[in-house]
């Protein structure tokens, strides 16, 4: 039973590393069936970290805006109620004036410098983009994991119960043999001994099969206490990678790189705009003023009423205190930056996919010997039986036999898992293009 327990411990240890928080579930309330593109859709729908995302994709069209807002015309109202202190006695001032206007601005040219600020915005617009993509590919992986997981469960308990049923019709031989005087009172004590051990392997596996349901109801957005059955089983068959096309996808389709990508250019821009910032800026504006003069002012019709001005503003920019400077410096360690991440995430994704490529290679040519391996080991199975009935071996063979069977399926399962895990892996690097590339040629 060692190797059963070890199978069943690893099991927990996978399990309960993608169940961070688990709610209580019950009742005898109608099934949910779903099947993978079910439970990838509903962990979509239901994903606040995707929502969080799209908060910060409209908070980055909100800066496009206000950059954007540079290049249109400024008007501006105004109203000034004056308290004349001193003037030359030639203005014929009253103590109080008022003094309405307004004014209009636009900018005529500024070499660049909010032409670069929108380019930057626009941008960080699709660099937020990219990443709300990664983020839903992030989400898509977890979903194929949750429900890959419960499966996994699910066929684990399914063969710990046949193991039981094994158990209980090899008991049943030795009884027979008890009624020949064949089977001493230590092999039918040995018997019972090996009926009992798979009890808490069945509870144990029964548990965990509960466990990854909840998990998997989580990661959905599943709050009602009903069952979830799984429609969808893990395939038999897998095809070869092709490695080139999938790194060819992975460089073409993956969103954080696409993001990294963005962020780039929206950098370089930016630094762009500071630069400019260090020149002129030519503004036309108008002004339009009303001023009006109190009943005690000394002011003749002629010098009161409105008046209209038109011009040319040059802002050249002289001392600020360095607060360009340090923009500047800013927004060039801002495109360092993204450069150098851009870098270290693609060498990251290339080992990634290099390793995933390697795993799923090695677990497809388990899977032909796992196939080889339960079909023998299921054959050995019913002949030890039949020599056991028939007293040619005694109850060691049989019970080994019997393990070997339910460990050539575990083993089996876990190959499976691992393939479709790995895949689900693969297909995260490449943003789910590996169809559309044919990187995935059909056995």
């Amino acid at each position: 039973m060692n190797k059963l327990a070890t199978f069943i411990v690893t099991l927990m240890i996978s399990i309960s590393f993608i169940s961070d928080n688990l709610f209580a579930g019950g009742g005898d309330e109608q099934i949910l069936q779903i099947g993978l593109d079910d439970a990838i859709r509903m962990a979509i729908d239901t994903s606040e970290e995707l929502k969080i995302r799209d908060r910060r994709v409209d908070k980055s069209e909100g800066a496009y805006r206000q950059a954007r807002a540079g290049m249109m015309p400024h008007i501006d109202a105004q109203y000034m109620y004056l308290y004349n202190v001193d003037y030359p006695s030639s203005m014929k001032l009253g103590d109080y004036d008022s003094v309405t206007g307004i004014t209009a601005s636009q900018v005529i040219w500024s070499f660049g410098k909010i032409m670069h600020a929108v380019d930057s915005a626009s941008k960080a617009i699709d660099a937020r983009r990219y990443d709300r993509e990664a983020g839903k590919q992030e989400v898509i992986y977890t979903a194929k994991l949750s429900y890959f997981t419960g499966l996994l469960a699910r066929k684990t308990l399914s063969i710990t119960e046949s193991s039981y049923g094994n158990a209980l019709e090899n008991k049943k031989l030795l009884e027979q043999r008890s009624y020949g005087g064949r089977s001493s009172k230590y092999e039918i004590l040995r018997m019972d001994t090996e009926v009992a051990a798979r009890v808490p392997t069945v509870n144990e596996a029964r548990a965990q099969s509960g466990t990854a349901t909840e998990t998997l109801k989580k990661v959905i957005g599943e709050e009602s206490p009903r069952g979830v059955d799984l429609t969808e089983d893990f395939k038999e068959e897998y095809g070869e990678l092709d490695y080139e096309k999938l790194v060819s996808a992975m460089y073409g389709h993956e969103p954080s790189l696409k993001s990294l990508e963005k962020y780039m250019e929206s950098a370089e821009a930016n630094v762009k705009s500071k630069n400019a910032s260090f020149l002129p800026t030519v503004s036309g504006f108008t002004s339009w003023n009303n001023i009006a003069a109190p009943s005690d002012s000394t002011l003749n019709g002629n010098e009161t009423g409105s008046y209209t001005f038109a011009g040319i503003k040059i802002s050249i920019p002289i001392w600020e205190g360095g607060e360009k400077q340090a923009q500047l410096r800013q927004a060039r360690m801002d495109k360092e930056i993204a450069i150098l991440q851009k870098k270290q995430l693609e060498k990251d994704l290339l080992l990634a996919l290099k390793k995933a490529v390697l795993e799923y290679r090695q677990y497809r040519a388990n899977l032909a010997a796992n196939n080889e391996a339960v079909g023998l080991a299921e054959e050995s199975f019913k002949q030890t039986q039949e020599m056991f009935a028939s007293g040619k071996v005694d109850l060691t063979d049989l019970n080994d036999a019997e393990l070997l069977l339910t460990n050539q399926r575990l083993n089996k399962e876990m190959t499976l898992f691992n393939i479709n895990v790995t895949m689900a892996k693969i297909e995260k690097l490449i943003a789910g293009h590996y169809e559309k590339e044919d990187a995935v040629r059909k056995p």
